[in-house]
């Protein structure tokens, strides 16, 4: 007679090939991470800024547009489209030159400006190949969570059948058949549950690498080398981009104060033109000679309380704020590394108990515990028990794997390493 829950368990497996095959691609952390690069909106956003602010640096750097005067003098208000002999006619050109080296100084703050979105490039880029290699890493190990359960599965079956071939024989009892059943529907509900699981990490995946993953997850789940001590990871963290933008924020902080003390010096404007008479000397009755003309002017900076004064104050004091801010930003990094080390050390050691004792120990009791029931020295209830005791480790390995591997991301977003 066919087993109605072997059946069972057959189709949930040719389910899981079916929802398999509506998947479109394979890869591994890696690829995710290409992939996840390329189509990344906010990356795009940031280097159209950046372009943006070198052209504008160039233009900072520029001398204002001149000035083209054009212009009638001396015109007599009793006929004014009449010409005497102080009349004339006037085009000239004008260039304003701003004060000190304002113009070099903007220039050169607008290119830190830019540094600083280099340096929020590279910020951008870690945190996309972070929560990418997160969103593998999650993914792969509910596929691998899955994986265990259906092995689990597979065995609860081969349970199932020894349970049916006893009580044939007059040396089992039915209870241990309706209990292998009932064990083995359990499990089969949990294994919907950890496929409900697959599927929502893949969409979380897809929320970067616009595809879900097809098949199985490519590599191991340790996507990064073991961490350096935590006194080397220390030494790293000037090199993270979000602290060498907060650098660059400080430089273009103390141009910003350089600049506002050129308010201090004069601007400069010079004026040079010709001047056209069309009016009549009187005492010689010939036209006036045409005349050339240049003037040059400058601001006096003499009352700098409510302005330059004010501005320098601002100036330092946003000065000071960048500089609180950095100091907070390398402050938090440091406390984050020191607990990520740690939070890996710990998992680290778990998994290593896990593997040496535990795991071992579960499997050698599922063993022995199915022979000693085979020559019926054991009860149906203490082999689930193993058998369940080992899905349970095997599971929880798999977390503690994937929480030691969560920490080595964090490790390396912290210590920028393996730049993409």
């Amino acid at each position: 007679m066919r087993n109605p829950a072997s059946g069972i368990c057959r189709a949930l497996l040719g389910a899981s090939l079916l929802w398999l095959s509506h998947v479109a691609l394979a890869w591994d952390a890696d690829t995710a991470i290409t992939l996840a690069m390329e189509r990344d909106e906010g990356l795009r956003a940031l280097e159209q800024r950046r372009s943006a602010l070198s052209e504008r640096a160039v233009a900072d750097g520029s001398l204002p547009d001149p000035e083209v005067m054009v212009g009638v003098e001396g015109v007599p208000v009793s006929d004014p489209f009449d010409a005497d002999m102080m009349t004339m006619y006037k085009i000239g050109v004008r260039q304003r030159f701003p004060a000190g080296q304002t113009r070099e100084l903007t220039r050169q703050r607008t290119g830190q400006e830019a540094d600083t979105l280099a340096a929020e490039i590279s910020a951008r880029r870690l945190d996309i190949a972070r929560e990418t290699r997160t969103a593998w890493l999650d993914w792969a190990s509910a596929w691998r969570s899955l994986e265990i359960a259906e092995q689990a599965a597979e065995a609860f079956e081969e349970l199932e059948e020894i349970t049916k071939a006893r009580y044939r024989a007059g040396t089992g009892r039915q209870r241990d058949v309706d209990q292998a059943r009932m064990e083995l529907a359990l499990l089969e509900r949990r294994i919907l549950v950890k496929r409900t699981g697959v599927d929502e990490a893949a969409s979380r995946l897809a929320r970067w690498t616009g595809g879900h993953p097809d098949v199985a997850p490519e590599g191991s789940l340790e996507l990064l080398e073991k961490p350096e001590a935590l006194a080397h990871l220390q030494r790293r963290l000037a090199n993270h981009p979000i602290l060498l933008a907060g650098d660059h924020r400080v430089e273009a902080g103390i141009t910003e104060t350089r600049l506002a003390h050129q308010a201090y010096r004069p601007s400069w404007m010079v004026e040079a033109g010709y001047a056209h008479t069309r009016g009549m000397n009187p005492m010689t009755m010939s036209r006036q000679s045409d005349k050339l003309f240049a003037m040059v002017s400058f601001s006096v900076p003499l009352f700098t309380a409510d302005r330059q004064d004010r501005r320098l104050s601002a100036a330092r004091s946003d000065l000071r704020a960048v500089n609180h801010e950095r100091g907070l930003e390398l402050q938090r990094f440091k406390g984050e590394l020191s607990r990520q080390h740690s939070l890996w050390q710990s998992q680290d050691q778990q998994l290593e108990w896990m593997q040496s004792r535990v795991l071992t120990s579960a499997e050698a009791t599922v063993e022995s515990t199915l022979s000693a029931y085979r020559a019926d020295r054991a009860s149906f209830d203490e082999l689930v028990r193993a058998r369940l005791a080992l899905l349970d480790q095997q599971l929880e390995t798999i977390n503690i794997r994937q929480a030691r591997t969560a920490a080595t991301i964090e490790l390396a977003w912290l210590t920028a390493e393996n730049l993409p």
